[in-house]
């Protein structure tokens, strides 16, 4: 069952409408959170939202709406970090500064959400050797997680695997990427991030098929698939570099090289036309791999060489010395 994104979006139009015709500054940030937090993203660029969002703070503070200002807080956040628009060192002490204001005003609810983002990006920001996958090194965050899973707090352990499978899949650890992918189906509450939560799925299950050779993560990977396929209908700026790299990825598996190559080209230029970098870098990373298979060093060396660039601009310095040492060219 898809939604109806368009009508949420005239709704949404109105409310802000009428937020500027009364001048209420009482019900903003509540609105604010509804329209950019949950609606605006399905319809036009995510980081169209992010201004947005950060207002929505910012008059909930002053109106005293602590909860809803939290709330902005935390979608201004993801929205942040799902389109790679901040350098991750910035982004980092968003983090601080908003988590440390949720704890003050005992919003921790939000707080909580916060952890599984802080852990991703202190993993992709810092080298100290191993990557530190997210769930079982971390005593905090196994807490967090198991105390959700306890309270029935669906939401926050869904979110958890989702962050746990963006940082298994950068880090190449695919059979543990999509183990946080099946145990967020488990939960039953889907958190999508405007496709980004099916990007990654379909990703690491063809990872796993490149891996394993066995046919059912493909079965698994085409739902993803015509998930994003739909959302690139109704938003390409979010969603069309993410269905070309997927499709890509569907081509080399089949041995249909010269459409690989093809949709691995168009990905990339979608991912940068977007400003998308991570994805971007993950798309030149997934076309280095591609053109090592089939023996192509020189073309394999430049896509790498981008990969490494990308990450390094997002401040995933980690990703690019993990990427240094297990490159076999």
């Amino acid at each position: 069952h898809m939604k109806d994104y368009d009508a949420s979006e005239r709704i949404g139009q109105l409310a802000i409408l009428l937020l500027e015709k009364f001048q209420s500054r009482k019900y903003t940030s509540y609105v604010h959170c509804c329209v950019f937090g949950c609606i605006r993203g399905w319809n036009g660029h995510i980081k169209m939202s992010i201004e947005p969002l950060l207002s929505g703070y910012q008059i909930g503070m002053q109106t005293g709406d602590i909860q809803m200002a939290m709330f902005n807080a935390y979608m201004y956040l993801v929205d942040n970090f799902i389109s790679g628009q901040l350098h991750l060192a910035a982004f980092k002490k968003h983090l601080k500064v908003f988590g440390e204001q949720m704890v003050e005003y005992k919003q921790m609810v939000f707080h909580h959400l916060l952890r599984p983002i802080e852990q991703v990006v202190s993993n992709l920001l810092f080298s100290t050797g191993e990557p530190l996958l997210l769930i079982g090194r971390d005593k905090e965050q196994e807490c967090i997680l198991n105390k959700a899973i306890e309270q029935n707090n669906r939401f926050l352990a869904a979110q958890m695997f989702f962050f746990g499978c963006v940082e298994a899949y950068i880090y190449g650890d695919y059979e543990l990427a999509v183990n946080f992918a099946q145990k967020r189906h488990e939960t039953g509450f889907d958190v999508l991030f405007y496709g980004m939560t099916d990007f990654f799925d379909g990703l690491s299950f063809l990872a796993m098929a490149h891996q394993s050779g066995d046919q059912k993560w493909i079965l698994s990977a085409k739902k993803s698939i015509s998930n994003i396929d739909y959302f690139a209908k109704i938003c390409p700026s979010n969603c069309e570099h993410k269905l070309l790299l997927l499709q890509a990825e569907i081509k080399s598996i089949t041995g249909e090289a010269k459409e690989a190559i093809s949709k691995y080209k168009l990905a990339i230029s979608a991912a940068e036309r977007n400003e998308f970098i991570h994805e971007q870098a993950i798309a030149n990373e997934r076309a280095a791999e591609f053109f090592l298979r089939y023996g192509d060093s020189s073309r394999a060396a430049h896509h790498y060489g981008e990969a490494q660039s990308l990450f390094l601009k997002w401040g995933a310095q980690r990703k690019v010395d993990d990427l240094l040492m297990s490159i076999a060219l």
